[in-house]
């Protein structure tokens, strides 16, 4: 969500200076259904930079960082079979 930003390690509490990711074109020109962020801090900047400007709600997903020690890859894996069925492919994935 976040192209550009100051941040201290990989610290989420530590960001500053934000500059958004302008998705408007790929939103126009692509069949997009659902907005998914990754971790909660991705959330929280969609919701404070992008959101009013798409008027899409987006899901969270549970981060994939190393910095989520308690979530292992079979948690994260399992929390997000629970959203497949909710999305739609068309073609090849």
């Amino acid at each position: 969500m976040i192209r550009s930003c100051d941040i201290e390690g990989s610290s989420d509490s530590s960001i500053r200076n934000v500059t958004p990711n302008d998705l408007s074109e790929i939103l126009e020109e692509a069949d997009i259904r659902e907005i998914y962020v990754n971790g909660k801090a991705a959330l929280k900047y969609y919701k404070k930079y992008t959101e009013r400007v798409t008027g899409r709600s987006a899901i969270c997903l549970p981060s994939t960082s190393s910095a989520n020690a308690a979530w292992n890859m079979e948690r994260l894996i399992g929390e997000r079979q629970q959203i497949r069925p909710r999305l739609t492919f068309h073609g090849e994935c």
